[in-house]
Formats: structure tokens, C-alpha cells, sequence
């Protein structure tokens, strides 16, 4: 038995277009904390005090965060001021 098939195939295409909304962001930087003169100039001077504390070893630390969150506030803004 032989068969043979005959047929027309016809392509729809209904295509719609739209402008999609920017990605978020990959990261969200951390807030940059803020402390008064006065409070910075008591935390030096307790840091002279006790340079090999537990205490300083963690303000060195949050001085470095800090410094990344001004880098990423900084990036994100496209290199305008932190």
C-alpha cells in the first residue's frame, strides 16, 4: 500500500512588541552611616587608647564598610559623588 500526502501549511504570526522595564539591580548597596565630629574624634581617641582591642579591630571594619558602600553608591550613581 502506497500512500501519498498532499498538504498547504500556512503561517501565522501575530508579533507584539514592548519596551520592558530596566532590570533591578544586580546588588543593592549598604547605607552609608553617618557620625557627628564630635563622635569621631571620641572614637580616635579611644582607638589610640586601645589600638589592639576587640573594639577597634571592629571599627576598623566598619570604616572599611563604609568605604565600600560609598564605592557602590558611588558606581551606582555613575561616578558622581558618594
Amino acid at each position: 500500500m502506497i500512500m501519498h500526502c498532499v498538504g498547504v501549511a500556512f503561517i501565522v504570526l501575530d508579533m507584539t512588541c514592548t519596551q520592558l522595564a530596566s532590570p533591578p539591580p544586580a546588588a543593592v548597596c549598604p547605607p552609608v552611616r553617618t557620625w557627628s565630629q564630635a563622635f569621631q574624634k571620641q572614637v580616635a581617641t579611644e582607638m589610640r587608647a586601645a589600638p589592639d582591642t576587640a573594639m577597634a579591630e571592629v571599627v576598623r571594619q566598619a570604616i572599611g564598610d563604609r568605604d565600600v558602600a560609598r564605592a557602590c553608591r558611588k558606581t551606582r550613581r555613575g561616578g558622581g559623588a558618594g
